[in-house]
């Protein structure tokens, strides 16, 4: 983004210093600013906290079912749902 259009867009502004005003925060480091609500008298932030959560895929030909990998989880650590 060019110099120019980030000052055309306050809420950028805003958003990216929010952004990096949370890291120096013990309580909300890691955390980024999603959505913003700006009135007269309040300003509300909803923060979320990225993750990567490591595991596997594969990729299949149907949808499936929620309740039928938990069943199959179950079933391949030998316990009962």
């Amino acid at each position: 983004m060019s110099q120019q259009q980030y000052h055309d867009k306050p809420t950028v502004r805003i958003k990216a210093a929010l952004d990096e005003l949370l890291q120096y925060n013990d309580r909300t480091r890691g955390r980024v600013s999603v959505s913003m609500y700006l009135g007269k008298d309040i300003f509300i932030v909803t923060l979320r906290e990225p993750r990567t959560i490591n595991g596997e895929w594969e990729d299949v030909d149907r949808t499936v079912d929620i309740f039928d990998l938990m069943e199959a989880y179950q079933a391949e650590r030998g316990g009962s749902a």
